[in-house]
């Protein structure tokens, strides 16, 4: 499935959620899409930007956020573009650069950005310094 993200109205990215391997979580995005929040820049776990959406889902395709990096980098020669979702607090996060936390957090590895790379990873610098921004996920 894949979903249009936007911020302050203008499309920044493509994300591919994996539908096969979080299909719970796919779901539920298919039902209340599309959704607005406020973006927000993680401080402690590197270049990730985040937002909560008024969902509830379980855990699927469970890994800790250090080994999201490692899978990343090994596949992919980086972190950029890894989409997760944090249920605890139902936050979905989007990796724009390769700086990643090396902690044992639990997090749903649902995805990835398939097109608008560069565009996301501006976004993320600018959230790092102000956040705020409005932001819409969408069906594509």
């Amino acid at each position: 499935m894949q979903l249009r993200f936007t911020v302050g109205g203008e499309q920044v990215c493509l994300i591919d959620v994996w539908e096969d391997k979080v299909p719970r979580l796919a779901a539920v995005l298919r039902e209340k899409l599309p959704m607005k929040s406020t973006l927000q820049h993680g401080k402690l776990i590197g270049d990730m930007v985040f937002f909560s959406l008024p969902i509830v889902a379980p855990w699927e395709n469970m890994y800790r956020t250090e080994q999201v990096g490692r899978m990343r980098r090994e596949e992919k020669g980086e972190a950029t573009g890894a989409v997760c979702f944090y249920s605890p607090r139902q936050q979905f996060c989007i990796v724009y650069g390769d700086d990643t936390a090396d902690e044992p957090l639990k997090i749903s590895y649902i995805g990835e950005v398939v097109e608008g790379a560069l565009q996301m990873r501006l976004v993320g610098l600018e959230t790092w310094l102000r956040q705020g921004a409005l932001v819409e996920l969408s069906l594509a």
